[in-house]
């Protein structure tokens, strides 16, 4: 599958600029940009890779008459004093990286905002793993006016919105033993360009990421691939039929086994939306703190709804089933029972070996390996199990 407390929102219209000076040439305008600007989820501190992150969304929307282009997006300690260096500044390609359209057209830049048009920037922010977090992060941006009537108007090309503040929650993550048990399995985790990364689904009216911190499980076998043989059949894969354990102790609110599932690399056929992550259990393990299983083998199902599990209980088998090319378990967090209509949220694992990294994972060599306590497996990070 592709990914603050709930319905929590910051909304801003524009404020006083205080900052960077305009860019050579350009004049900056008294007036604000009419945009709006939206962050769905505050960010809960995530940890990976010996780091903390701080990983969010701004939903930027033009609700002017003309055409605009954000040029910066630069983000600051909230009350830090006039002229300290921001935490992060996203310019040129780093901008454009972190820029995704819901509906953008081939060719156009994410950067470039049409009347009544949303981008989204997903930011993705790092700190050391002690130390203090910002209580409250201050974020402007910055806009070229593109439309001639527009700067003839306001006597100026650049416009600024400051002051856009977001609030890290400070909510404890969760920290639990892996759904799998033992061997080496490559973790397709969080990065802030993975496709989990980047799914926002709108669902009952709102936009929602609930993949944000989602993992997709893969075994390596003795091989260091993923798979045996030509990869064409569900049991060539290592992980298929590999035992998926409830990761803490919960009430089952859903339970789906009826998916069939599917040839590997073959194309998907049609499904409803409700059988989008295929066999699967969610269970609802705090107030408002979901885990999806997803993707798992067809009749291998052991719990019911209402059902009240232990940790380590047995929920499945992985599979191929849903929205799946190959057999693997979708794995998330997310502060409501929808699988895809929620907020993705961070947790912690106990404890995991770090072998390195797919990309550059060479069969035979020898492999790292870094002991991880409460930590997340990053993206494309291969890790040994407990």
């Amino acid at each position: 599958m592709t990914r603050t407390l709930r319905h929590t929102f910051t909304i801003a219209i524009g404020a006083a600029a205080v900052g960077p000076w305009p860019r050579l040439g350009a004049q900056l305008v008294e007036r604000p940009a009419r945009v709006e600007v939206m962050v769905p989820a505050s960010p809960i501190p995530a940890y990976l890779a010996g780091k903390r992150a701080l990983v969010y969304e701004l939903h930027i929307t033009n609700l002017g008459a003309g055409p605009l282009r954000i040029m910066a997006i630069d983000v600051y300690r909230a009350g830090a004093r006039p002229g300290a260096p921001a935490i992060t500044s996203y310019r040129d390609t780093l901008l454009t990286q972190v820029l995704a359209g819901p509906a953008m057209r081939d060719g156009v830049s994410p950067a470039r905002l049409e009347p009544e048009q949303r981008t989204v920037a997903f930011l993705w922010l790092t700190f050391p793993d002690t130390g203090s977090l910002p209580s409250a992060l201050r974020h402007r941006l910055t806009f070229e006016i593109l439309d001639t009537a527009d700067v003839r108007r306001d006597g100026g090309t650049e416009s600024v919105l400051d002051s856009i503040l977001v609030q890290p929650s400070a909510v404890v993550t969760p920290l639990f033993r892996a759904p799998l048990r033992g061997g080496v399995w490559l973790a397709a985790g969080p990065s802030n360009g993975s496709d989990h990364r980047r799914s926002v689904t709108a669902i009952r009216g709102r936009a929602y990421l609930a993949q944000r911190f989602a993992i997709d499980w893969q075994k390596i076998g003795p091989n260091e691939n993923t798979y045996h043989g030509d990869g064409r059949h569900n049991d060539d894969y290592w992980s298929y039929g590999e035992p998926v354990r409830s990761v803490t102790p919960g009430e089952v609110i859903a339970a789906l086994d009826t998916v069939h599932e599917n040839t590997p690399h073959e194309p998907l056929p049609r499904m409803p939306f409700a059988n989008l992550s295929g066999n699967s259990v969610t269970v609802r393990i705090a107030g408002n703190r979901y885990v999806t299983y997803a993707h798992l083998r067809l009749g291998s199902v052991r719990v019911r709804v209402h059902e009240h599990v232990a940790a380590g209980q047995l929920l499945g088998l992985l599979g191929n089933s849903g929205q799946a090319t190959a057999p693997h378990l979708h794995f998330q967090v997310t502060d409501g029972p929808s699988v895809l209509g929620a907020e993705g949220v961070p947790f912690r694992l106990t404890t995991f070996r770090h072998v390195g990294f797919g990309a550059t994972y060479e069969p035979g060599a020898k492999h790292e390996d870094v002991l991880r306590r409460g930590e997340m497996p990053a993206d494309d990070e291969i890790v040994r199990l407990p």
